[in-house]
């Protein structure tokens, strides 16, 4: 059977409140105010070797640095990391190569069940953080559990990165999306094929989300339509739906083509309240 540590490191549910992971964090807390504390360079890196999982060669940190193990961080060769970064590393937090972070940088692999009974029960859980070499994080950015972040990537300030990115890109936003791609020659990489599709993909994630927002919507109004016994097509309100587009549409050279896409969307509605209507009267 594992121990409440190894659940947490695993990112399975653990109780925190666990005799041995209370006193980790009591050790933990001497630490970071030894640390914290600790003026010389190099007896703060020494003691930050003591107390990380595992430190390459090279790590110099600003105070001040916190953390609640310490012994889930990971860090490559030649580190750097500017004033006030958290480490939430109830799972491993890992770094390439070559890394830097700016001031007030969090990372944060705990998590918690969205599931209020198991919550307050006491239930933690959490997933790791990974970034690869030659990285660079902006100030007051802050990564979330189950983040994977290639290499060379930089991140910019104040972004929140809540899903995992490849190699060569920078990211920014809350959530965080790719911005620019990192290449040889910087003037031809935003106009590149990947560079595009990258940026359709993050659209359509958000037209995706949307259009499940709207189909909500749909199905709570095909159920008023039913009671009310209101028929499915109503053209007046289509009719109105496109001239709302119409109206907050900039560049006009798109309008034909959008029109047609929300009279495609109106006709998949239609269907989807048809066939929920004919479903229930069967």
């Amino acid at each position: 059977m594992k121990t409440e540590k190894e659940k947490m490191i695993a990112g399975e549910l653990y109780f925190s409140a666990d005799p041995e992971l209370v006193a980790d964090r009591t050790f933990a807390r001497e630490q970071m105010r030894l640390i914290n504390g600790e003026t010389d360079p190099a007896i703060r890196e020494q003691l930050i070797k003591e107390t990380f999982g595992k430190v390459a060669n090279r790590a110099y940190m600003e105070a001040n640095v916190r953390f609640d193990y310490g012994y889930n961080i990971f860090l490559g060769k030649n580190f750097y990391a500017n004033f006030d970064t958290v480490f939430l590393d109830v799972c491993p937090i890992t770094f390439g190569d070559n890394c830097m972070i700016g001031p007030n940088v969090k990372l944060y692999t705990a998590t918690h069940p969205l599931n209020p009974i198991k919550r307050n029960s006491g239930l933690e859980d959490g997933a790791p953080i990974t970034v690869g070499d030659n990285a660079w994080i902006g100030g007051g950015a802050t990564l979330l559990a189950g983040v994977t972040l290639g290499d060379n990537v930089v991140v910019g300030a104040g972004s929140v990165v809540t899903k995992s990115f490849p190699d060569n890109v920078v990211i920014a936003g809350n959530p965080a999306q790719i911005i620019h791609e990192i290449g040889d020659h910087e003037e031809e990489t935003v106009d590149s094929l990947p560079f595009q599709r990258a940026k359709i993909d993050e659209i359509d994630q958000k037209i995706a989300r949307l259009l499940e927002e709207r189909m909500d919507a749909v199905t709570t109004i095909v159920e008023i339509k039913k009671t009310q016994q209101t028929a499915v097509f109503d053209g007046t309100r289509e009719e109105s739906v496109l001239d709302n587009i119409r109206k907050s549409l900039v560049n006009l050279e798109y309008q034909k083509t959008i029109e047609q896409t929300f009279e495609d969307i109106m006709k998949r509605s239609r269907e989807y309240q048809q066939a929920h209507m004919e479903r229930d009267e069967q």
